[in-house]
């Protein structure tokens, strides 16, 4: 008897350490302990074999299951997307992910050159450091009303993305008036019930409740131009990181925010144009950070004046050219789009009839302007 006990127990031990493999679709699940259940999760290829390089070439849609099983009997929900899982997927477009998978791991979707839009369901509680990150085609982002836990460079790097929406149902992130950002209200490590930028792209625009800007949210973005409205009060560690086309930054604040010295690169200093508040330039050149512009200029923004595309004072003829030129596809030599003294976005002068289009309208707009003007 004992014996048999020592055999079972030793069976037993046997279970534990190991771990089965299995691919199902293409895509590779190996099983892991969660405490005392055993789960799978999704994995590069086969843990035991140190060659298995590129097991994911040639997929080009993954659809994860939401279990499995590896001995034909017991199926094992899955539950994780484990440890740069689809890293360097080269032909990877589309991922489906189930409703039990509760974690996107380290590295699990980074740099996956042709992944064009994710979906992360309401399961998934925690997304780690570059758990989406850096995959240059992807367009089109949606978090699930589960996720709350948001390592600080989880979605970094993304520079296609188009469309970034939260499940209205989640507790702690959202992405209001469809801002294309993610927003939270809570950041236990910073600050309590403020709201703050976590993840931006190109198109986001900053909401009013927004007052900061969380590190990396910017990151590696195609940005020309930022627009700080005055609510903003701090902008974190490389919010701006790898922004290497961004030359004009809009500053509503008549306060100089607080920043940190990696808030910028380096040739954001050299190459960019820092616009302040009349009378304040004075004031921003004395601030670490920002007195390190070299180029530092006051505008009023008061000064706008609807139908003005040329940007020379006035509404004339001129003005309606430029939008025909603007609707040939060329652009006005002034200055068509300017930010918004609210903040939070711009006014594109050459929309003058505001209805988001630039066509014929807005020609008929500036000659109806031009006749009604004394």
């Amino acid at each position: 008897m004992k014996r048999l006990l020592f055999i079972i127990l030793l069976i037993a031990c046997a279970t534990l350490v190991s771990h089965a493999y299995i691919v199902v679709d293409g895509v590779h699940y190996s099983t892991y302990w969660a405490g005392s259940v055993q789960e799978a999760v999704v994995v590069f290829g086969d843990p035991d074999d140190p060659n298995n390089e590129n097991n994911y070439a040639g997929l080009v849609h993954a659809n994860i299951r939401d279990s499995v099983s590896f001995d034909g009997i017991t199926k094992l929900p899955v539950t994780r997307i484990g440890f740069t899982a689809f890293q360097w997927a080269p032909d990877l477009e589309e991922v489906t992910i189930p409703n039990t998978v509760k974690t996107i791991g380290e590295a699990a979707f980074n740099l996956c050159p042709k992944l064009r839009s994710i979906t992360v369901p309401n399961s998934v509680v925690t997304i780690e450091e570059w758990g989406i990150a850096h995959n240059e085609s992807l367009r089109e982002l949606h978090l699930g009303s589960g996720v709350v836990n948001l390592d600080d460079y989880a979605i970094v790097g993304n520079t296609a993305l188009e469309v970034i929406t939260v499940d209205e149902n989640n507790p702690v992130y959202d992405s209001r008036n469809n801002c294309n950002g993610i927003i939270t209200t809570v950041n236990n490590s910073v600050v309590h019930d403020r709201h703050i930028l976590f993840t931006a792209c190109s198109r986001t625009v900053l909401p009013r409740e927004v007052t900061w800007i969380a590190r990396g949210a910017y990151q590696d973005q195609g940005i020309t131009m930022i627009i700080l409205p005055a609510q903003i009060t701090n902008l974190e560690h490389s919010c701006f990181e790898g922004c290497e086309y961004l030359t004009e930054i809009y500053n509503f604040s008549h306060d100089p925010q607080g920043c940190m010295s990696t808030t910028f690169e380096d040739y954001h200093y050299e190459n960019c144009t820092l616009y302040v508040p009349l009378g304040t330039k004075e004031i921003y050149e004395q601030v670490p950070v920002w007195g390190s512009f070299r180029h530092i200029e006051e505008f009023d923004a008061t000064t706008i004046i609807p139908g003005d595309v040329n940007g020379d004072g006035e509404i004339t003829v001129a003005d309606a050219n430029s939008v025909v030129v603007i609707i040939n596809g060329g652009s006005s030599h002034g200055h068509t789009r300017v930010p918004n003294p609210d903040g939070g976005g711009w006014i594109n002068l050459a929309d003058v009839n505001g209805d988001g289009e630039i066509n014929i309208a807005d020609i008929n707009a500036i000659i109806n302007m031009i006749l009604t003007q004394d």
